[in-house]
Parts: C-alpha cells; structure tokens; sequence
C-alpha cells in the first residue's frame, strides 16, 4: 500500500478499503460441570491483557478505525471495546449475527456494504469461520481456510467495496507479533 505525504508531513490515507479481520481474545473455557451457553462465554483476564497489548500493536502499524463490528457473541463483544479503547478515535461499535459461529460471509458483506463512507472497518469473530472469511476475501476459494489464533488478525485492502474483485493480503499476524509491536 502506497502513502502519499500530505503538507503537513504526514502520511495521507489511500482510497482503498481498509478490512481489519481479528479474532477474539482468549475466553473462558466451557465449565464441564455446568451448562455455560457459549454465548455468554467472557474475555478471561490474561485475554483482556493480551488484547490491550495487541490494541497497541495495531496502533504502531498505523491501524485506523471508522467503524468496528463485531459477533454479538460476550467474547467478541469485549474484545471489540478492547479494541476501540486502544485506537482512541473512539468510532462506532455494531454487531452483526453474521460474525456468529456458522455465520454466513455474504451476508457480513452485504451488512458492511450498508455503511460505504466507512472504509476503515474492523470485524470481529471466531474460528473456523474467519479464516474461511479472510481466504474467500483474497480469492483462495470456498473450502481455503487462514486459521487465526486467539487474538490474531489480518489486514486486507480492496479497491472497492463490495468487492468484484479479490482483496489483496497486506499481513497476517499472529498475537504474539502484534503484542510485541506494542
């Protein structure tokens, strides 16, 4: 991705559309004694630390945010605040129940195209499905899978959306590396 430097010296944002693709941070596990709804399941303390950290990380690689948009499911819903606290820009939060395990892509799609002035868009959710979502973006096909670890995220750009086109990968980062950018 190409910056252009604006008078001011500093780096003006291309036209592109910006998709940010996290994993939620890690949560509780399910208690085997008693029915947990996977829902309701929460950020532990150590994922809410680690999401705080990797928040950071995303800021000192130049992540800007309009919009993020998150699973409603209680993981994904605090991992999303985590996230919007650590940009500070404070931008509009939503859920989408496309973003649910088992969530369908085009309808993610057809939900984030409502909204076209928001072309810096972080998306919030679970695995398998992301990395499903994230390989179907970039043109790897149906069954290609990106498998992203709690707290793991991507960057993809496409020219215009919603996209006619694949988007082209600009990174893949595991957790690990993005705490350490923090």
């Amino acid at each position: 991705m190409t910056y252009k430097e604006t008078s001011e010296g500093r780096a003006a944002r291309p036209s592109e559309y910006e998709l940010y693709v996290v994993r939620h941070g890690i949560a509780e596990e399910r208690e085997v004694s008693t029915v947990m709804e996977d829902a309701k399941r929460s950020l532990t303390t150590e994922g809410k630390e680690k999401m705080r950290e990797i928040a950071a990380g995303l800021v000192s690689v130049g992540m800007e945010v309009d919009w993020i948009v998150s699973s409603p499911l209680v993981r994904a819903v605090q991992t999303a605040e985590i996230l919007a606290e650590g940009v500070g820009s404070k931008p509009p939060l939503d859920t989408c129940d496309a973003l649910s395990p088992g969530g369908a892509p085009e309808a993610l799609v057809t939900f984030l195209a409502k909204r076209p002035n928001r072309r810096r868009v972080v998306v919030v959710g679970h695995e398998p499905d992301l990395g499903g979502l994230a390989a179907r973006l970039i043109g790897a096909g149906r069954n290609a899978n990106m498998p992203f670890k709690k707290g793991g995220c991507c960057l993809i750009t496409f020219n215009e959306f919603p996209p006619k086109t694949p988007g082209r990968l600009v990174w893949w980062l595991p957790p690990r590396v993005m705490r350490k950018l923090g």
